[in-house]
């Protein structure tokens, strides 16, 4: 059996999953937490192989406070331009753990994961027709 095949079904598999995971959470999050319109603000630069970046993003949740908080996802480009305004959920109760929740946002969570892990899926199975 062709275990570099394997390895890539395995990877594929598990990248497919993680993003299934993820669009249930987002889901569910958008069916039970409280919803915000958020602002982006201006965005925070890291330097690592190239500069990256994510929007840092105010918002005012369900008590009338303001907040801040920074995308985890960081990408080559600015994604949201700054003064654009937002959709952002948090978990009832909590309003220190909000999400940036844009369609572009869902594609680089979701459906850039689901797609790389189907083709690795699909890569692995034709290795292991061609043994």
């Amino acid at each position: 059996m062709n275990s570099g095949a394997v390895i890539t079904i395995v990877v594929g598999v598990s990248l497919a999953c993680v993003a299934l995971v993820q669009a249930w959470r987002i889901r569910k999050l958008r069916r039970m937490g409280v919803a915000s319109v958020g602002t982006v603000i201006g965005h925070e630069r890291t330097v690592d192989d190239g500069p990256l970046y994510a929007p840092v993003i105010t918002f005012v949740d369900e008590h009338g406070r303001k907040r801040q908080f920074t995308v985890a996802t960081r990408t080559s480009g600015r994604v949201h331009r700054v003064g654009e305004e937002v959709p952002v959920f948090y978990p009832q109760g909590r309003p220190h753990d909000p999400r940036l929740s844009s369609f572009t946002q869902h594609v680089l969570e979701v459906g850039l994961p689901l797609a790389v892990g189907g083709l690795f899926a699909v890569l692995g199975l034709l290795g292991l027709r061609q043994v």
